[in-house]
């Protein structure tokens, strides 16, 4: 039996609402959550999770109940190992993943979002900025290149130095950024400590900020949480199997631990880019393979299955990664424009072949949805999150792997859609049976989705631009590249 964590406070959905980029989609997105009945247990259910931490109405991490006057309020305190063959098969079967024992609403811990957890990935100067209370029109900062770069006295850095951080066109400063910021790590570290502890899913809409560098914002993100998140999967062993000749366990229960190997698996349109840059690796892996050494495996490898075409953000993403690159646990999976669900399902043997030849012990899924039509920032995209191939159809590919999984959330611009296809992935990972059909509750944010009232994100008529040749090169690119990674890890 698993169990699932899903991440939320009343603090992080007013904080996210505020974002620029999707004003008001947290609350959409829980909103719509909540009154699907996700968030509650069957009450027939023997092994069901005895707290209750949100009931119909919500409630935060303390039990309070949530309403719509709440949230419109006061901001509040700042405060299995596999067998290692390849999956080769048909992907078009349905996925199944093992029974869910229940949900839990776990508020992020604050104690997880200091500027010393921060601090162990972003820029020491980046934050003292972005944690700095809002002081209103950032134009009014001195563009004099002599002012200081200190923020000691509170004052902002010149112009010049906020744009080097990123603090401006798509990611300006907003009031409610210095709560944002600790919030959403804390979110996402907290699932990444429930993996650990033993919970098979969490899930954080709010998180997958994959653009966010270490002292640069990008991309409408500000915080790296899904790189904080890995940090502390990275830094936690996982048991070693005793061989013949070692010792058991001793009698305090201590076991010889090894690194844990963990996989980012991006499905966002966009690159990830502010993740794959955190975790590419230094040391380059001939090709072949030299016998002259034994080059050490990464504890990370991350693949973005994205959009690429000249002019897309970000900026310099990278194409279809090369058969000899001597980077193979950093992987771009490029698709053309307007690709479709059966795109992705094409694609997605790419994907088990990875899985398959890294074995990891941890997944951090970043399920960005801004692929999906009518994305006002997406806008090349033709995914859904119905049928084979779609969001939710990947959701459960992930979960069958049996792999403690955080699920994260990422772009997604056409707020409404947005919710629907977390919504319905959601109810995929607590095995609830919701399709397109499903007829949207009556509840405080019920006339966003007009006019259907329905899950239903309809179709995109838009022809897929994908090639038969390009998607060939593909399955092909990888299965040389997962037989190099296959080859690294058993060094």
């Amino acid at each position: 039996m698993t169990s699932v964590a899903y991440i939320w406070s009343a603090a992080l959905q007013r904080a996210a609402d505020e974002l620029p980029a999707n004003v008001g989609r947290s609350s959409l997105v829980h909103g719509l959550i909540r009154a699907l009945g996700l968030l509650e247990n069957p009450p027939d259910d023997p092994d069901m999770v005895k707290e209750r931490a949100w009931d119909r109405g919500g409630a935060d991490g303390d039990g309070r109940r949530m309403n719509g006057a709440e949230r419109d309020g006061d901001q509040g305190e700042d405060n299995g190992e596999d067998d290692g063959e390849d999956d080769d098969g048909d992907n078009t079967e349905e996925p199944t993943h093992r029974p869910i024992r229940g949900i839990r609403v776990v508020p992020p811990d604050l104690s997880l979002g200091t500027p010393t957890e921060l601090r162990r990935y972003h820029d020491p100067h980046y934050l003292d900025y972005v944690l700095q209370p809002y002081s209103g029109d950032s134009s009014s900062d001195s563009a004099s290149s002599g002012a200081s770069s200190s923020s000691s006295d509170g004052s902002p850095p010149p112009k010049r130095r906020r744009a080097a951080m990123g603090l401006e066109d798509d990611c300006p400063r907003f009031p409610a950024l210095r709560a944002y910021v600790p919030l959403v790590a804390a979110a996402t570290l907290t699932a990444c400590r429930e993996l650990v502890r033993g919970t098979h899913t969490a899930i954080v809409w709010d998180g997958g900020r994959h653009h966010a560098a270490r002292a640069r914002a990008s991309g409408f993100c500000y915080v790296a949480d899904a790189v904080l998140g890995i940090l502390l999967l990275a830094r936690e062993g996982v048991p070693r199997p005793a061989g013949p000749l070692e010792d058991p366990p001793t009698a305090s229960g201590h076991q010889r631990l090894r690194r844990p190997r963990i996989l980012y698996l991006d499905m966002d349109l966009h690159y990830g880019d502010g993740v794959a840059g955190a975790f590419t690796c230094p040391t380059p892996f001939a090709y072949p393979l030299t016998t002259g050494g034994r080059a050490r495996s990464p504890q990370v490898l991350t693949l973005s299955v994205h959009h690429a075409s000249r002019g897309f953000f970000p900026a310099g993403a990278p194409g279809l990664t090369a058969r000899d690159t001597p980077h193979p646990f950093s992987l771009s999976l490029p698709l053309a424009a307007f690709a479709h669900a059966p795109t992705y399902a094409r694609v997605w043997a790419c994907v088990e072949r990875v899985r398959a030849a890294w074995t990891p012990d941890y997944v951090v899924l970043q399920l960005g949805v801004d692929g999906m039509p009518g994305d006002r920032v997406g806008q090349w995209g033709a995914w859904s999150p119905h049928g084979v191939g779609g969001s939710t159809w990947v959701a459960q590919r992930v979960l069958a792997w049996g792999v403690p999984t955080a699920v994260l959330g990422g772009g997604g611009y056409e707020h409404a859609n947005c919710a629907r296809a977390w919504a319905l992935a959601t109810a995929a990972i607590v095995g609830r049976e919701m399709g397109a059909e499903t007829e949207v509750p009556d509840h405080e944010n019920f006339g966003a989705f007009a006019p259907g009232f329905t899950l239903e994100v309809p179709e995109s008529h838009v022809p897929d631009e994908s090639s038969e040749e390009a998607l060939a090169e593909a399955e092909e690119t990888f299965a040389v590249l997962a037989e190099r990674i296959r080859e690294i890890v058993a060094l």
